[in-house]
């Protein structure tokens, strides 16, 4: 089996490419910039031997000395011009004929110059600068014509530089250039390692690869989960929505997926309060929302760098759906419970009927069975011809039996009548509101056979009134006004969220909830039958 090859890490990647461009660019620049430098320096070296050159022959002072051929003060006028000056290694004064006046070596002094290429300053009194090579060797050297005040040429002057010295001065510049190549190559070196290391830090130490990989998990992810999901940065921008948030909220997938990316979140989905979590910086769990006509649970998070919130992520899911899930998944254990607590029920009355025979109370146990029979039938008769809807009447009979259960007997008034939901409403809203009234009610009611709870629903005056009454401990006037807040609760253990979840659902169905408490509590309910009319 073949190794697989090691692929290079992104930091040695990074600094290896930025050193290499250094590099590059440093090799392709030195070589112009050498080149400037030589042409430069020997462009300064003519120029500077051209200068002094006609300051020499300008001089009075070397006039007067050279028609006068005084070779000493021409001699002492040279050696301290030279003195002042730099890249001139020699200033030579010279007759017609070529004698020399002055020269490093006193010993030349009186000879003929030599180099053959002063002819033109002789015969025709150019200015001009050339290379040749004389007694101190090849140089470059100035030529400049000597005029007596009569405008006769009576010699000349020869300033030059040792072409050694040039090339010196060259290669000096050029170790420069590159010591200043090799210095600028270190600095991108080191400016490499810096870069290579924050961007790994900003990509929080991952490689390509493992990006690559995350953004292909990540949008698995996103396609595979059935909750919606909304991000937007710390400016209210959306930076993602997944194809369930758009089916959840009714959008077009095909049109809108890549059109939403980008807008403000306030534009697209108005009242969605994910600005505020930017500012609170908490998070918030489980709450309901209605966007248009789609009611929502949704949970929205921070999403946090260093301390500092960079956006908001958002997950729901539509409230309909949820509630389906949970009728699934808790409809098995509330049948069971209804039976068990039947079944519990029916062997008391048994055990009854067997002791009365036992007894020999024939007369009583046949009452007795008769009653049982008439009570049993007359709430039967209720759920079944004046509750249309089944789901509510197998809510009733569930608690009817579990009242039973408890001790406690509930009467469900005979002229209760549901015919149809209020418009808005469906069975799992109405059982919602029923099921957690009649829940605190058992918790409240005492189980010695004294508690009883009274339920009436009934369709009056365009309206589905509901009335639970029960005989307990009531609820005192510290915290009537703090009953309906979500987590409030008197018991321990519980989250406090029924009549929270039945004030908001009845709230959205646009009806009123109040209560009484005088010698327990009673609740009322009014929920307009047609959404356009208001209580």
């Amino acid at each position: 089996m073949m190794n697989r090859r090691k692929t290079m890490k992104l930091q040695t990647m990074m600094i290896l490419l930025v050193i290499a461009v250094v590099f590059i660019s440093i090799a392709i620049i030195i070589p112009f910039v050498a080149s400037w430098m030589t042409r430069n320096i020997e462009n300064e070296a003519k120029t500077n031997v051209m200068n002094v050159a006609e300051l020499v022959a300008h001089s009075n002072e070397v006039v007067d000395a050279l028609e006068q051929k005084n070779t000493s003060v021409i001699s002492s006028y040279v050696t301290m011009q030279l003195k002042n000056l730099e890249l001139v290694d020699y200033i030579i004064v010279a007759d017609n004929q070529g004698v020399r006046y002055s020269h490093p070596n006193p010993q030349m002094i009186g000879k003929t110059f030599e180099g053959g290429d002063e002819d033109r300053v002789v015969r025709l009194g150019e200015t001009y600068v050339s290379e040749a090579t004389g007694t101190l060797g090849r140089s470059l050297r100035a030529f400049a014509p000597v005029y007596n005040d009569k405008n006769q040429e009576i010699g000349f002057v020869s300033v030059g530089t040792l072409i050694e010295r040039i090339e010196s001065a060259k290669h000096q510049a050029a170790f420069y250039i590159i010591l200043i190549g090799f210095g600028g190559l270190f600095a991108g070196s080191v400016g490499a390692f810096l870069l290579a290391n924050h961007i790994k830090k900003i990509l929080l130490g991952l490689e390509p690869d493992e990006i690559t990989k995350l953004y292909h998990e990540k949008t698995g992810i996103l396609d595979a989960i059935h909750e919606g999901l909304v991000a937007i940065d710390r400016e209210g921008r959306i930076t993602l929505m997944n194809d369930s948030a758009l089916q959840i909220l009714g959008f077009d997938k095909e049109k809108m997926k890549n059109q939403v990316i980008g807008q403000n979140i306030e534009e697209v989905l108005p009242n969605t309060r994910m600005m505020n979590i930017l500012s609170t910086k908490k998070a918030e769990f489980d709450d309901e929302q209605k966007l248009w006509d789609t009611v929502i649970v949704t949970n929205r998070i921070p999403i946090l760098d260093r301390g500092q919130v960079i956006g908001v992520i958002a997950s729901f899911r539509d409230k309909t759906e949820v509630r389906k899930m949970a009728e699934e998944l808790t409809g098995v254990k509330k049948l069971a419970w209804s039976l068990r607590a039947q079944n519990h029920e029916f062997m008391n009355r048994l055990h009854t009927i067997a002791g009365l025979i036992q007894l020999e109370e024939y007369e009583e146990a046949l009452d007795f069975i008769s009653d049982v029979a008439r009570i049993r039938t007359e709430v039967s008769h209720i759920l079944t011809t004046q509750i249309k809807d089944s789901s509510i009447s197998a809510l009733l009979l569930a608690k009817y039996s579990k009242a039973e259960e408890c001790r406690v007997k509930l009467v469900i008034d005979e002229d209760s009548r549901l015919n149809q939901l209020p418009e808005g409403m469906n069975c799992q809203d109405l059982g919602s509101v029923i099921g957690n009234l009649i829940e605190n009610s058992l918790d409240e009611v005492k189980n010695d056979g004294t508690g009883r709870i009274d339920i009436r629903i009934a369709e009056e005056n365009n309206h589905l009134n509901i009335r639970v009454k029960d005989n307990g401990g009531g609820i005192s006037p510290e915290i009537g006004d703090r009953i309906f807040n979500q987590g409030f609760s008197t018991k321990k253990g519980q989250r406090g969220s029924g009549l929270f979840i039945v004030k908001r659902i009845i709230e959205e169905c646009r009806g009123t909830i109040g209560f009484t408490s005088e010698n327990g509590v009673q609740w009322d309910i009014a929920i307009p039958m047609e959404r356009g009319e208001r209580i």
